[in-house]
């Protein structure tokens, strides 16, 4: 039953970042990995690469940014899952089942693109500890690098890479939302499971997890690659987001906008599966409906 929670954006904005930190500080050493990668002047597998850091640096620098990135996952992804209902309302949705799959596309989209342009500057910083090899830096540090940094005035350092953040977070956000959304509809209408009973629950909520972690991975990674070629080189080496995806495919030819894919993909699915079981968990304790 709905207890009209639904419509408190509050409530929205407040579950889904509390599920994404779970989601995040469970997958965290695998997004270092793969930034670790994406930079690496020789391709490694992500087992070579997580021995080369541990053994370099120990086991904590797989957590390098974790403050930042539980800073953003509050700030960016309580906004771009927790507008999505409501952007989804505002375009005229009303029941899942009869929801035109491009409504929840457009919803998406709409709610990552205004996510990351708010929080960007928390990506930059987690991507600036995460790709940092030498003795570790606070947070603090890293701000206060990036805020004495040559190029701009001191607020816009914070947002190089803002570009590249805004269109992988639309790329995700029309990605992932509606992907979950729309393969939870399809099983529900093709195998009669319901978020009722819990071992179906379990299924229906599991399998939209496993399709959108893949989905994301692959619609993602040319922009999260950019990301952090951008954000982890020297101020205006990497401009914009398209001198970026020009410079990786000269360097290391096209499938180098696919570099880490296994890391990304052992990010997100396992980070897709975290957070929405967690997310679904909270809205129902909540008394709100199931996505």
């Amino acid at each position: 039953m709905s207890s009209g929670r639904e419509d408190s954006l509050a409530w929205q904005l407040g579950l889904a970042g509390a599920a994404c930190t779970v989601a995040q500080g469970a997958v965290h050493w695998v997004e270092t990995t793969m930034v670790r990668q994406q930079l690496a002047s020789v391709q490694q597998n992500m087992v070579a690469t997580i021995s080369n850091i541990v053994k370099t640096e120990g086991a904590p620098a797989l957590y390098r940014g974790f403050s930042a990135a539980a800073m953003r996952e509050l700030s960016y992804s309580s906004l771009r899952f927790g507008l999505y209902e409501p952007i989804k309302k505002v375009l005229g949705a009303k029941d899942p089942a009869t929801t035109p799959f491009y409504k929840k596309v457009l919803a998406g989209l709409l709610a990552g693109a205004f996510a990351s342009a708010v929080a960007s500057p928390t990506d930059l910083l987690k991507i600036r500890a995460q790709a940092a090899t030498g003795p570790r830096e606070s947070i603090a540090n890293h701000a206060k690098h990036i805020a004495n940094g040559p190029s701009k005035p001191w607020p816009l350092n914070f947002y190089r890479g803002v570009s590249a953040t805004i269109v992988r977070a639309s790329c995700l956000g029309a990605t992932k939302m509606a992907t979950y959304d729309q393969t939870k509809t399809w099983l529900r209408v093709k195998c009669g499971w319901r978020d009722s009973v819990p071992m179906e629950r379990y299924k229906l909520q599991g399998s939209a997890a496993v399709a959108t972690g893949l989905a994301i991975t692959i619609a993602t990674s040319p922009a999260t690659n950019a990301r952090t070629f951008i954000m982890a080189h020297p101020p205006g080496q990497y401009g914009h987001v398209g001198k970026a995806l020009i410079a990786i495919v000269q360097q290391r030819g096209f499938l180098g906008l696919f570099r880490g894919f296994g890391a990304q993909w052992a990010r997100f699915g396992p980070y897709a599966l975290v957070q929405y079981f967690c997310w679904e968990r909270l809205r129902d304790a909540a008394g709100m409906r199931p996505l």
